[in-house]
């Protein structure tokens, strides 16, 4: 149990660690790009939480392609944001 307790406090320390490892543009766009993924996998067949469905998805995704691409370019020689964008479907609008 207490080795338990020891892996499961280096993941939560390592966590934010490998958040402040990528540039803060690319930080900003994966916390985005995980809220678009987020909305899109979510469904409903009621009215009122689809409409919250379609307009999360519109706040969140709208623009990540074009900004995924420009990110990769611009970070091409960085094999750390290479890895974390490669993550991501390059076509989600």
């Amino acid at each position: 149990m207490r080795s338990m307790s020891i892996v499961l406090a280096a993941l939560l320390a390592a966590g934010p660690a490998l958040a402040a490892d990528l540039p803060r543009e690319v930080a900003a766009f994966v916390a985005r790009r995980d809220r678009c993924d987020h909305f899109r996998g979510e469904d409903s067949d009621e009215p009122a939480r689809a409409a919250q469905i379609a307009c999360a998805v519109e706040a969140n995704c709208r623009g990540t392609d074009a900004e995924l691409a420009r990110l990769k370019r611009r970070h091409q020689g960085d094999p750390a944001v290479r890895a974390r964008l490669g993550r991501y479907d390059s076509r989600v609008e």
